[in-house]
């Protein structure tokens, strides 16, 4: 998320703070641009956010005469929204 708020910021700068001219380009038109991609970025980001956990936990034998204990990794995932 922090490379599209970085697009945002830098396009409002060319969009509202430079003044200048150059030749054959629009500094508002790219800030205009830059401000969308960054917002598209956030969009993405925030949308397609997956967290993933690992839980490790220990089990009690189910065997008296097995190992004493056994241990068991889960993996999870879950969308964020």
């Amino acid at each position: 998320m922090g490379p599209g708020v970085a697009l945002v910021v830098v396009g409002a700068i060319f969009t509202f703070a430079i003044r200048k001219e150059l030749p054959g380009i629009d500094i508002q038109v790219v800030g205009l641009i830059l401000m969308i991609a960054g917002a598209a970025v956030i969009a993405h980001a925030r949308h397609g956010r997956v967290r993933e956990e690992r839980v490790k936990r220990v089990e009690a034998p189910k065997d008296p005469h097995g190992p004493t204990h056994s241990v068991v990794t889960e993996k999870t995932e879950r969308e964020i929204r």
